[in-house]
């Protein structure tokens, strides 16, 4: 689920992104988050938080992995960061405190990675989006530099109490209590004494951190490089680069961790694509949503030509791709409407002069020889035509704009694959 709501996030635009978390965080009228949406959140975030982590670094040795050692692991300086994300949507997110089932939880997942690190080279940071109270011992954990010896004892006090709870309940035949927290609190009591303060000492916690809605405009604030006016535009095109590299590393098609030379290099990318106005193909990789549903009037027309379903999904995977490129293109430039609209004239011409000879041509023929020619020419637009009609813009290569452009005015009848079309769909 996580994975899948993750490609179809990364497809979006900023804007259209913060509408689809508006509406995916709108509990009205309820108290609970359905979890799988939570899940899909909680990923999303991780990802987002990655890059915002590596950009944050000075050096281009840095690297970060999702999901590897931790929820986000960064290499810099010889030095492990093991980063625990505990992420909430929530207008008054929970306090973190020495009862929270989620530092138990991420004291617990600590302790199982002691084996894989080097502790004199690791620190481990809760990241949390909710405070600690002041008064909390949990505080000591806010400061790198302060002293732990009282949270321990504390921790200790805490762990003793909950596992001589469950203990209890269990002599007395009742459902356990502090199931959540009992993994952690027996985990920690069995390090050794020295071990528990060890770990401590390597702990931050990194209170009030940005949520998932803010951590695109954090992106943008640190391309410093970048003219403002243009920062948007880039960190978006950062985004969706990035989501794509974290997506293929958790799926084995390229390294688990990603490095910081390589954002630089794709931030460059998009810096000279920016100066000279290239055009880039931002949907080359992604592919409609599952629930995607399509305009009838697409499978409509091919049905016209006997059309098989995979030219069907050929043409709803390529419109797709074709209408959120034009989106965006839009949304990040508005004065491309004028170039897209030039366009569609452009594709039309070029479809009209082949229908115009095809309706000739089907002028004695039988209705099934018709079908026949009008599926010639629905395939021309899926094979043919991305390389025969000149590209949108100098340097353009991608063939789904052609294709799907053609969907697209289909849908709206200016382009047609059977001869009789605008007769046959009057209605």
């Amino acid at each position: 689920m996580a994975l899948c709501y993750h490609f179809q996030c990364s497809s979006l635009n900023q804007t259209q992104q913060r509408e689809a978390l508006e509406r995916l965080t709108d509990n009205t009228g309820t108290n609970v988050l359905h979890e799988a949406t939570a899940a899909a959140l909680g990923f999303y975030f991780q990802s987002q938080f990655a890059l915002l982590t590596l950009i944050s670094q000075m050096t281009s040795e840095a690297a970060v992995a999702v999901e590897r050692l931790d929820d986000v692991e960064l290499k810099v300086n010889g030095q492990s960061l093991l980063f625990q994300l505990k992420h909430s949507i929530q207008s008054n997110p929970p306090a973190v405190t020495l009862g929270s089932v989620a530092f138990w939880k991420t004291i617990k997942v600590w302790i199982d990675v002691l084996p894989l690190v080097s502790l004199a080279d690791t620190t481990f940071h809760l990241v949390s989006v909710g405070k600690v109270p002041v008064d909390s011992p949990l505080a000591a954990l806010c400061d790198p530099n302060s002293d732990r010896q009282a949270l321990l004892l504390a921790m200790e006090e805490e762990a003793d109490r909950v596992i001589a709870e469950r203990a209890k309940a269990k002599e007395a035949g009742i459902k356990l209590p502090h199931t959540a927290r009992g993994p952690g609190c027996d985990a920690f009591l069995k390090l050794e004494p020295s071990a528990r303060l060890s770990l401590l000492r390597r702990v931050i916690i990194q209170q009030d951190s940005r949520t998932i809605g803010q951590i695109p405009a954090e992106v943008a604030r640190r391309l410093h490089i970048i003219p403002r006016l243009q920062r948007q535009q880039a960190a978006e095109r950062l985004l969706q680069w990035w989501d794509q590299q974290v997506v293929f590393s958790l799926c084995g098609k390229r390294e688990r961790v990603i490095q910081r030379s390589e954002m630089e290099q794709q931030i460059s990318s998009i810096i000279a694509d920016l100066e000279d106005g290239t055009l880039v193909a931002e949907f080359t990789n992604f592919t409609q949503p599952e629930d995607y549903e399509p305009d009838g009037m697409l499978t409509r027309q091919i049905e016209l030509v006997n059309g098989r379903a995979s030219d069907i999904a050929k043409a709803i995977r390529a419109q797709w791709r074709a209408k959120e490129q034009r989106s965006s293109w839009i949304n990040n430039n508005p004065r491309m409407r004028s170039t897209i609209a030039s366009y569609d004239s452009v594709l039309t011409e070029r479809w009209s002069d082949r229908h115009t000879q095809m309706v000739e041509d089907c002028a004695d023929l039988e209705p099934a020889q018709v079908e026949a020619k009008g599926l010639e020419l629905l395939r021309w637009t899926h094979e043919l035509a991305p390389n025969q009609v000149e590209p949108i813009a100098h340097g353009w290569s991608a063939h789904y704009y052609v294709q799907g452009t053609y969907q697209v005015l289909a849908i709206d009848l200016h382009v047609g694959w059977h001869a009789d079309y605008l007769k046959l769909l009057k209605d």
